[in-house]
């Protein structure tokens, strides 16, 4: 949802698994500008990287299926009576399945950009499988098509370049895709700042606030916290440290899962525990050896005062900053940081939020300047000012006027170049209507201008007397 609140007001049409968790009272259905579209994902990890439902998809967007936008209401949704400027993809490997299907209903040809952003990037190293087939070649189809692709970090071109490692492609890595590339750096959630007094331990307890596997800590922390005083205890959020794996040997006393007490109540799960849990710690402890472009977890402890030790990656120097002073690559550096924490601990992380912002608005307005005018007033620019005049707002009763072929029929881009045309002299769309609702504000001089240049106009090729 980062990308809707970072967004000047506008209108979002969201596609959400039809069997998603959402409740009723969720804030997103009371949000005037979002319009959810329940939308049937593969349920396969497999399948929902390769398929994408086109004929569904083209159903809705032809007004041939009703949109349970919130329960129990609905709307019908079709190209002749909503505008798509942009499609935000994060699944990039789907994109063209997705603009393939408004290309088919004739719409986007015009005016439609996309942004893609890459949560996950195909390579070796995140592969589950030697066997696992790579979409390498969709995510470079994806860059393509869009106008700007966003990752991680720095460390997302790296892993994406070992594709090509030890393997010879069709296609290469090359300067054109890396000039599309722009940063989406993530910041952790807010968590509640008041202690509620859920979680205490007593000795120095240490927060292992992620999964207990071999990427994240579980072959070397047991060993790196041999030799340290008893009071020393790992608490792990993750109660898989409760059941070793297979070849391995019982980690003993000195780990444990952090919301035993909690275990089966309500509160096991909530962000109040969670808070406590990493305000209580002496300190925290976060291993990410294997894949990863970014870390979340990381951020959580620091940004509530408790000292984190992290071993060190580039790909946490890209998160943290070189100047962390609590990377530890060795158990005898992990010792000694953990032995001689400071009393009290602040680090100010980057406005990750702000950096993210500010890289899609940049994208926007580039994709604006290029795309989204259109300088050509053409036979139908002026008569839609007319009618805007005249009380209509709605796209698709100015269509009834200038083009009823196409109202129920299949679309056209013809109307995609009159509302830019339209936009660029200070028309504006209601936001929160979940459709193309335009009208001519009083402080829109240059629309008022060339509305009455037309009115005057006799000899224009649609004059106002041809209409009724």
């Amino acid at each position: 949802m980062d990308t809707v609140h970072f967004l000047p007001m506008c209108h979002h049409y969201i596609l959400i698994p039809e069997n998603s968790t959402i409740q009723a009272g969720d804030p997103l259905y009371s949000m005037e500008n979002v319009t959810l579209i329940p939308f049937p994902y593969p349920q396969s990890v497999l399948s929902n990287r390769s398929e994408f439902n086109a004929k569904k998809f083209k159903r809705i967007m032809s007004g041939k299926e009703k949109v349970f936008f919130r329960p129990s209401e609905y709307l019908y949704l079709e190209t002749s009576s909503i505008d798509i400027d942009f499609v935000f993809c994060h699944q990039p490997e789907i994109l063209s399945n997705v603009l393939w299907a408004l290309l088919t209903l004739r719409y986007g040809q015009t005016n439609l950009d996309a942004m893609v952003f890459f949560h996950w990037v195909d390579c070796p190293a995140s592969s589950p499988a030697p066997t696992f087939p790579p979409t390498i070649f969709r995510h470079m189809e994806a860059v393509d098509w869009s106008q700007t692709a966003f990752v991680h970090g720095k460390a997302s071109l790296k892993y994406w370049k070992q594709n090509w490692n030890n393997k010879s492609h069709v296609v290469d890595m090359n300067n054109s895709i890396e000039d599309k590339l722009s940063y989406m750096p993530l910041a952790a959630k807010s968590l509640p700042e008041k202690d509620m007094g859920l979680w205490k331990q007593s000795g120095k307890p240490i927060a292992f606030n992620h999964r207990w596997a071999g990427t994240t800590g579980r072959d070397i922390l047991p060993e790196y916290m041999e030799g340290l005083p008893p009071e020393y205890v790992v608490y792990c959020t993750d109660q898989t440290i409760k059941k070793p794996q297979a070849g391995q040997s019982p980690i003993g006393e000195r780990f444990k899962y952090a919301y035993d007490a909690y275990k089966g109540r309500p509160q096991e799960k909530s962000a109040e525990l969670y808070s406590d849990f990493l305000k209580n710690c002496y300190a925290s402890v976060g291993i990410i050896k294997g894949y990863g472009t970014w870390n979340l977890s990381v951020q959580d402890p620091i940004k509530l005062g408790t000292p984190t030790l992290v071993y060190d990656t580039p790909m946490m120097r890209d998160v943290l900053g070189s100047q962390y002073p609590l990377f530890f690559k060795t158990k005898e550096e992990f010792q000694s940081k953990l032995l001689s924490l400071p009393e009290k601990f602040e680090y100010k992380l980057r406005d990750f939020k702000s950096e993210f912002q500010n890289n899609l608005m940049n994208a926007m307005l580039e994709s604006r300047n290029y795309t989204k005018l259109h300088d050509q007033e053409g036979i139908y620019g002026g008569p839609w000012l007319y009618f805007m005049s005249q009380g209509l707002t709605y796209k698709k009763d100015l269509l009834f006027q200038t083009h009823k072929s196409l109202i129920d029929g299949q679309g056209s881009n013809s109307w995609e170049t009159i509302r830019r045309w339209v936009r660029q002299w200070g028309i504006k769309d209601d936001p929160t209507s979940p459709f193309t609702k335009l009208h001519i504000p009083d402080d829109a001089t240059e629309a008022h201008r060339r509305l009455q240049e037309y009115v005057n106009d006799k000899s224009h090729e649609n004059p106002v007397s041809q209409f009724e």
